[in-house]
């Protein structure tokens, strides 16, 4: 039974071997001279191939051994919080912060609910939803994913309209790398319907 040699295995022996033995043209006295030169050729075109293969397999070998990300998945908390700056127009802004401390690779979640009756108008609903994953790197950054849902009342309307509040809803969803104790503004967003503008910072400490 003849056995079966993969093609780079076998151009890789071949290219090992001298061209003096591929071409069989050692101490032999033959006179075939276009058929040596023939043989030499072939030779020259399997060792071209051989060094091609032997680079492809390089490259992969590299690839697969490139280190990835490197996180901390156990047994580190990460303390996080959140800052809300809601401001109306030149009004002073008002600041709402989450605090919540999580393990490296889970999901923390926090849900508040509340309600606010206007003067003579039906209850609106007021809600703020953080959800937080973060990943810490063993090199020293933070991946932190966050989803955060905000509904506060409505901008008042001005006293010349006399129109009814206008609710406000802003929900947002991202991915941003922190460094540990240090604060980043993540978010920036405007209301379309008043000049409420929300402005959210987040900041990421590793506890040990």
């Amino acid at each position: 039974m003849k056995k079966v040699i993969p093609m780079l295995s076998c151009a890789l022996l071949l290219a090992a071997v001298p061209l003096s033995a591929q071409t069989g043209s050692g101490s032999g006295s033959g006179s075939g001279t276009g058929s040596g030169r023939g043989d030499q050729a072939k030779a020259q075109e399997i060792e071209k191939k051989a060094a091609e293969g032997v680079a492809v397999t390089t490259k992969i070998a590299e690839a697969q051994g490139r280190p990835g990300p490197r996180f901390v998945m156990t047994l580190t908390n990460v303390q996080i919080e959140l800052t809300i700056s809601d401001q109306i127009g030149t009004q002073t802004p008002e600041k709402k912060i989450v605090n919540m401390v999580v393990s490296s690779g889970n999901w923390g979640k926090i849900r508040s609910t509340g309600n606010v009756r206007p003067p003579g108008e039906t209850p609106l609903v007021v809600q703020l939803d953080v959800d937080a994953r973060p990943l810490v790197s063993v090199d020293g950054p933070i991946q932190l994913d966050l989803t955060m849902n905000y509904a506060p009342p409505g901008a008042q309307a001005p006293e010349r309209d006399n129109s009814k509040p206008r609710p406000t809803s802003i929900n947002q969803s991202l991915t941003v790398v922190l460094q540990s104790g240090k604060p980043l503004i993540i978010s920036q967003a405007a209301d379309p319907v008043s000049e409420r503008k929300v402005v959210v910072e987040v900041k990421a400490t590793v506890l040990k």
